[in-house]
Parts: structure tokens; sequence; C-alpha cells
């Protein structure tokens, strides 16, 4: 759940996991830090200059309890809002950050925080144990937009406030992710929420956050720039170098590779390779600018909306699955050198990624096969399935915004077309596709997963989700033998035996074809090199650019 941002600090998004706390399930160790500008200033770190960010979609909501979108994760859980334990990028352990210390019973039942003193709210209200029991309490209601949030503290009966900087947890059953979660639960401050607006999840606090982090909120204007400034008042003093932080909303990447190489903006993450051979590669450009490739933990898939009849036949799934133009997607798109093919949710580094299931092949003749045994025939003389006199046909929602999926999605659509299946293809804006999934309001779904720290499957794959609007279960994946797998898991403190229970809940998974597994990525980001200490890492975001600065020289906008 913990999302790390930098050195000292860590916010939060529970997805599926990478590594666990204080170890990484690989046969590597975690990356070293290494700089990775071309030059590297031989003066000492200064503060000052801006950071000017391009994001592909404007945020749902600045508030880290309901917030859903991967754009504002970092910046309202970890630059704004914070929590009580932050996990070392590095290292990957858990460390104080808004409680001092803690501790745990002998049960793993009781977890007691005991709060640092002194901290402020970026108003300069006390940051106080009134302010994590009310951000637990609200998560706890099921009022408030947070479902995806909440089952990871169902197993929280209780929070007692003590005095005002020490509060205790209860919990009913042993979880081994309860003090990452505890830990990382983004606080919000009660004294502000509380006032106002009734609604928790209509709250202005949505657009105007206060937080204890380092970074205070200036601006927000809607579909075109989120601006964040240095909190020089923080807590742990100004070890952040930036000034400012601006995040500018550009859809387009074309616009987004001209304001890049005209300067307008420092960063470009996420550029395609095709882009990045045809338009940057060889520009003069580059004189001051860097190109950075990393793994990023993450993996684009096909989910089928099983609530669809078409979808509840195995048979069809599986054909569809055959069909995946896995190998054409990752020389045309991604140029045989930025993707790989992945035959589950979990990285192939990962010790939970079981390598004994293959990616599943292309095999249009199998898929045939099975379409025909599912009652599927081409007997209308169009080239079109049939069966019972309606088409095989169905539309396949994907964002707007990135260039990869597009002609992903393409790709796919041409692949179907040639073994009779009616693809049709819908391209909607983020926050459009959102509500048509949360919805259930589509038939199939080309997305990407961000992984994160200390992976649970029983956010996606747990029967229990499958009914709740907004959860991430939204294809309606049920398996009672998938439930007790996970629910085992939950239980497991050690990473090897977890790890095993996790392995047979790969073949699982694959084998039902809920989703098509596709590809996981390797990314590109552009960054002007007047940035000095440029260090990626493995969890999610990769890079922590409040950790990066400018000398003095270089500056383009001064302290």
């Amino acid at each position: 759940m913990l999302l790390n941002l930098h050195h000292r600090l860590v916010g939060f998004l529970a997805w599926v996991a990478l590594v666990s706390a204080g170890h990484v399930w690989s046969a590597e160790a975690p990356p070293a830090p290494s700089p990775i500008q071309p030059a590297v200033s031989d003066q000492p770190p200064v503060q000052g200059d801006w950071v000017v960010q391009r994001i592909d979609s404007d945020v749902d909501s600045l508030n880290p309890i309901i917030g859903e979108d991967t754009n504002g994760d970092v910046i309202r859980s970890s630059l704004i809002c914070e929590g009580m334990l932050q996990m070392d990028n590095y290292t990957l352990k858990l460390e104080p950050c808004l409680a001092e210390s803690y501790e745990i019973s002998l049960d793993q039942l009781t977890y007691t925080f005991h709060l640092r003193h002194g901290v402020k709210w970026h108003d300069g209200q006390p940051f106080t144990a009134e302010d994590v029991k009310y951000t637990y309490d609200k998560v706890q209601d099921p009022k408030v937009d947070c479902p995806f949030l909440r089952l990871y503290f169902n197993n929280i009966k209780s929070c007692e406030v003590l005095d005002p900087y020490t509060v205790r947890f209860i919990a009913t059953e042993r979880y081994f992710k309860t003090l990452e979660e505890l830990g990382g639960l983004p606080i919000v401050p009660k004294h502000i929420l509380e006032k106002g607006e009734p609604d928790f999840n209509k709250h202005p606090f949505g657009r105007h956050p206060i937080g204890t982090g380092p970074y205070k909120f200036v601006r927000w204007d809607t579909d075109s720039q989120i601006v964040l400034e240095r909190n020089d008042d923080y807590w742990a003093g100004p070890i952040h170098y930036p000034k400012r932080l601006v995040y500018e909303v550009i859809e387009e990447p074309y616009i987004a590779t001209q304001l890049l190489k005209k300067g307008e903006i420092d960063t470009f993450d996420k550029v395609s390779p095709v882009q990045w051979e045809h338009e940057l590669a060889h520009s003069r450009s580059m004189d001051r600018l860097h190109e950075i490739v990393y793994p990023y933990p993450a993996y684009y898939y096909v989910g089928f909306n099983l609530r669809n009849p078409m979808f509840g036949d195995i048979r069809v799934r599986h054909a569809i699955d055959l069909l995946m133009p896995r190998d054409e997607i990752i020389s045309q798109i991604y140029l045989n050198q930025y993707a790989s093919k992945t035959s589950g949710y979990d990285p192939p580094s990962s010790r939970n990624y079981n390598h004994d299931v293959a990616p599943t092949p292309y095999d249009p003749a199998l898929a045939l096969q099975l379409l025909n045994e599912a009652g599927w025939k081409n007997d209308h003389g169009d080239g079109i399935l049939y069966k019972d006199g309606r088409p095989l046909s169905f539309t396949l929602l994907y964002p707007s915004g990135d260039p990869n999926r597009g002609k992903m999605a393409e790709l796919i659509q041409e692949s179907l077309r040639r073994a009779g299946i009616d693809m049709k293809l819908s391209r909607l804006e983020f926050a459009q596709l959102i509500e048509h999934v949360d919805d259930w309001k589509f038939d199939a779904s080309l997305q990407g997963w961000s992984l994160d720290l200390n992976g649970d499957p029983y956010q996606i794959w747990h029967s229990s989700q499958a009914d709740l609007k907004k959860s991430s279960n939204f294809i309606g994946y049920k398996n009672p033998t998938v439930d007790k797998l996970i629910e085992a898991g939950r239980l497991e403190y050690d990473d090897e035996k977890r790890a095993v229970i996790y392995r047979q809940l790969h073949r699982i998974i694959h084998d039902d074809y809920p989703v098509s597994f596709l590809i996981n990525t390797r990314l590109i980001l552009i960054v002007s090199n007047r940035f000095q200490n440029v260090k990626t890492f493995a969890p999610r975001p990769c890079f922590d650019i409040t950790t990066w600065w400018v000398p003095r020289n270089l500056q383009k906008y001064g302290l």
C-alpha cells in the first residue's frame, strides 16, 4: 500500500505488489542509486528552481482517501499528505514518518503508534492523534467513496486515541500487511474536513488540500495545471530542493514533445518507443535533454466483463487470449526492446511469479476450434462468427492520451477480425473510461495496472469485490478456490511460503482467462539535463523529483 516518493517519505495506494517490506522478491538486490545525467556538477546541492512535468490526464481528486487515478497518487498521498510510516526507496524498510515509533502485540492484533510532536498542518494547526482517528473513521464510513481502500482495513475493528500523541488500533485477525496499511494511510486534517460540506466526497478539500507534507498546494486549474510549492516549515527540515512542482496536463503526446523541445516542460515520462525513435532520438534538442529507460512495475491487459453472457464461456475467453498479437505488439510498438510477454499480474522478477506458466501463444487454429465448440460458426458468409443468429461482436474501451494503447487496440482488433470476431473500438478520456468500468458499462477494456509494494491480490481477484461498484474487481471475477488461496496468503507472514500460495494463484487465474495478460514494459523518460541527482529505484514512481537539484547558474526560475 505504501507508495514511495523519496528517502524520507511515502504515501499510499493499495495495488498489487512487487516487493515486501525489507525484502525484494527477486534474485537481484534493489538497483543501487545511480546518477544518470550526462554531466554531474561539482557544486554541493542547492535549493531552488522548478520541475515542470507533463501528466497525460487530469487527476480526479486531491483528497488521498477517495482519489483513484495514478497521476494524482504522488501529489496527494506523498507530497501534500503523509502517513505515520514511510518506506526507504532503496532498503525498502519501514521507517518513522508522522509516527516516531510503534509497538505490535505478540499476537499481531494490537498496533500502537506514538506520534511525532511539533508537526503542523500547512495552515499552522497542530497535527494530533485526533486526525489519525478521523481519517480511519472516514475510511470505514460506507458513505465515503473508497471501497478500494476500505478492504485493506477489514480486519481493523477499532481505533482509540490514548492521548494527543498516541493512537491504538485493534485487529480482529492477523494480516501480513496490517502494519504497512496502517502506517501508510495518508492522514487528512480533521479540523478542515469536519467543517462546511457534510458530504466527505464533495468537500472542497478535494480541490484545495492541506497536509503535513514537504509541499503545499498552490493552485489547480482543471484540465490544465496543478502547482505545488516547497513547504519551508516542513517538520523534517529543508531536505527537498525544487521550489515548485508544476504538473502540466497535456493529453496529446505530440504537443508534449514540442513543448519539451522548446524547453517549456522539463520532463516527459512514458514516451512511446516509436515517438522516441522518430521525433526525439536524433533531435538537436537532445543536447540539453537526456533519455532514461527503466523497468516500471506494471502490466497491460484486456479485461472482460464477466457479467456478459458471451464472456461467461471460458472457451470464448481462451480463444480471444489465443488471438492476442503479443509478438506484433512488442515488435511494432515496443521495437523489440521495451516490452516482454507476461502470463500473470506480478512482474517476472517477483518470487510470486510462476515461471512454469508460459505466456499464451498466438494460435488462431486452436482459437477457432474452441469457438466452434462453443457454438460460434462462420455460417453467414460474411466472415463473422455467429451463434443463435447473433454475431460474435463486442466493444473494447481504451484510454486516449496514450498512443501505445491506441496502436495496441488496433492490432488486437485486426487479429480478432481475421478470426471472425467483430471487435469495435471506443476511445475515451481516462476519467470517462473509469466511469464506464466502475458502473460495469463495458464489454472489454484495454488497461494498464500499476504494481506497488508488498502485494495482496485480494483487491483485484477476490469474489467479495466482484459485486461492488468502483471496486478493482470490476470484471466481476469469482472463483472459490482463488478466494481460499488469497485468504490463506493474507495470514502468511513468511514471504517464501506466501509466494508458494501466490504462484498457485498465478496458474489458476491465468487458466481461467478472466483477462488477457499482455506485456510488461520498460518506460522512457526524457528529462532536462540541468537536473542533478536524478536516480531510479525499484518501487513506483521509480523517481523522486524532490531530491533533484539544479546548480545556481543553470536555474531558470530562481530560488
